[in-house]
């Protein structure tokens, strides 16, 4: 449970006014009543609400991002900048600074975090998934300091605020336009299933097959490593296949890009003998010819979504937990338009 003023209150044998008037710098208050009241709130690990309503006496209206430094993809990644563009939009409107704060250690991000906090250098924390390890999202409820997680989180019992891109609503849609177009023998490549999204994308795939009565062919399945030479790889085993699939739904654009070159190199046509859906609408699928259909990511609105978020328990630290997925889109283009007339 969240540490609250009364319970620092309680331990420090002050009432719930005297903890205010220490956390407002009250001049009332008296040195050693002061010291023993933070210290108390130093052991509970209590982070007053009035900070994160404003921390109007500091003036350090900020919220902060954390990343992983150490990985080039997130840099790489055209997606990082989008969401972040979502964030800084919501967060300036408020009148408020966005800080980007580097994670490549638990215990030093840990420490820098807690200190920014004990600092009052920030208001909220938005934490994509990937670093929201259980040290430091125990860390920050202890704290009672409001953040929210970029992803849905799997293996937490607790509620937790967290965003992410309704992933198993784009693998229904992947599979339902293909069939819509023509389309009955359908392959999926997708990323690492240790990842929650790419499971979700999988799933929803299985349960549109399962819904239109189609089999679920565990050859027609391949698991990638999100480089065009795997991807290059898996199509290959897939076209190798007796039953080739007539369609295939490709993780991401680079999936896709590796997944193309296999197609092409045995001779097939797209859309004509192998139709192809795309996970992600930037920055190729327009740009590969022929052009490709894509789930479409709002993955502005994800960051939208996380700093509004974040802003409501700020305003109100005793809003419910709030779970929020972005919906997905078809974007129809040419590598599926089976029966189009030239």
């Amino acid at each position: 449970m969240a540490v609250t003023i009364s319970d620092v209150a309680k331990a420090a044998g002050v009432s719930t006014a005297t903890v205010s008037r220490v956390i407002n710098n009250s001049s009332s208050i008296t040195l050693a009543t002061r010291e023993k009241t933070l210290a108390i709130m130093k052991e509970l690990n209590y982070v007053p609400n009035s900070l994160a309503r404003g921390l109007s006496n500091q003036k350090s209206l900020n919220v902060t991002l954390l990343i992983n430094i150490a990985d080039a993809k997130s840099f790489s990644n055209p997606f990082f900048y989008e969401v972040m563009h979502g964030i800084e939009t919501v967060v300036y409107e408020r009148g408020l600074s966005l800080t980007i704060t580097s994670s490549k250690k638990t215990i030093s991000t840990l420490d820098t975090l807690e200190q920014m906090v004990n600092g009052k250098k920030m208001q909220g924390l938005i934490i994509p998934s990937s670093l929201a390890n259980k040290k430091i999202v125990s860390k920050f409820r202890k704290m009672n300091f409001p953040f929210v997680i970029i992803g849905e989180l799997a293996g937490y019992s607790e509620p937790l605020n967290w965003v992410d891109i309704n992933n198993k609503q784009g693998g229904e849609q992947a599979v339902e336009h293909l069939i819509k177009k023509g389309y009955r023998d359908i392959a999926f490549i997708g990323g690492r299933h240790e990842e929650l999204f790419n499971r979700n994308r999988l799933s929803g795939y299985m349960e549109a097959l399962k819904r239109n009565s189609l089999t679920i062919n565990q050859d027609y399945i391949k698991e990638c490593d999100n480089t065009k030479t795997g991807a290059y790889e898996k199509m290959s085993e897939l076209l190798s296949l007796n039953d080739r699939p007539d369609a295939v739904i490709c993780g991401d654009n680079i999936i896709s890009f590796g997944a193309i070159k296999a197609i092409n190199g045995v001779g097939l046509n797209i859309p004509k003998d192998l139709g192809v859906v795309t996970f992600d609408n930037y920055p190729l699928a327009e740009l590969i010819e022929p052009s490709l259909t894509a789930v479409d990511i709002d993955v502005f609105e994800l960051g939208v979504v996380a700093a509004n978020t974040l802003l409501k328990m700020i305003d109100n630290p005793d809003v419910r937990q709030q779970q929020s997925l972005i919906s997905t889109r078809i974007d129809e283009r040419e590598s599926t338009m089976k029966n189009k007339t030239l």
